[in-house]
């Protein structure tokens, strides 16, 4: 497919995009719609509190496989998911129900600094990997949400005015099974992503991630390439003490 090019740019000039990396399934087949594209691509990755090493391995060989540059880390130990806060005593009640798994703001903050990169790197695009189930339990991940801060971005930018900034979501409108599809037909490396929570040498299977993980490849009769607890064939019964021990707490 070729990219038509915007009125008044230059067609033979290659769009840049910053493109939001975590190691997941979601955002490797964002970043392989966005090389598909024939885009230039910065790789952005937020290191977030208590991030499990393995995610962020599981960057850097997606990378080194689809043949993009390292990517701009950014460090911001202080955002932590709603369980470490209430395990610090610094929850408050009105977020007593959200996932374990959610932080605070995490989406404007992070998008915002892909927005600083995307200005200063004079890139055209973003690109985030968000699927449709996503907005159930995080606010911040609706087509809304990104559609009023694309709009906040154009404003707030110098550039905006004379280059505006969009938001890509490839993924919006599919389901988890569908991205795995879309990434298989993109020949995405989807043995080298990260799903789970955390950071044993092979993920657990048990936690919300890993059997999200597990529904979509199981709603297409496929098998995870990716090793796993209680995979086939693959570390049973008391082969990972460490796993063991976590679970038994």
């Amino acid at each position: 497919m070729v990219n038509k090019a915007p009125r008044g740019r230059n067609p033979a000039r290659t769009i840049k995009a910053i493109v939001l990396v975590s190691g997941g399934i979601d955002s490797t087949v964002a970043l392989y719609w966005a090389v598909k594209k024939g885009w230039e691509i910065v790789p952005l990755t937020i290191d977030y509190h208590a991030r499990p090493e393995a995610e962020k391995n599981a960057v850097s060989a997606i990378l080194k496989t689809a043949g993009v540059r390292a990517p701009i880390k950014i460090p911001m130990d202080f955002l932590k998911e709603i369980e470490d806060l209430g395990e610090e005593g610094v929850l408050r009640q009105a977020l007593a129900g959200a996932p374990a798994a959610y932080v605070p703001a995490r989406n404007m903050i992070f998008y915002s600094i892909a927005a600083h990169y995307a200005e200063v790197l004079g890139a055209e695009v973003i690109v985030g990997g968000h699927n449709n189930g996503d907005p159930q339990e995080f606010p911040d991940s609706s087509p809304r949400f990104f559609e009023r801060i694309g709009r906040v971005m154009t404003m707030g930018l110098w550039s905006g005015k004379n280059t505006p900034l969009r938001i890509e979501l490839p993924l919006k409108k599919k389901t988890k099974a569908q991205v795995i599809r879309l990434g298989i037909e993109l020949g995405a490396p989807l043995q080298l992503t990260w799903s789970c929570h955390y950071d044993f040498e092979i993920p657990c299977g048990k936690c919300p991630s890993c059997l999200e993980r597990a529904e979509a490849f199981n709603a297409l009769g496929l098998e995870d390439p990716r090793p796993h607890v209680g995979g086939k064939g693959i570390y049973r019964g008391d082969s990972s003490s460490a796993l063991n021990e976590a679970w038994d707490h």
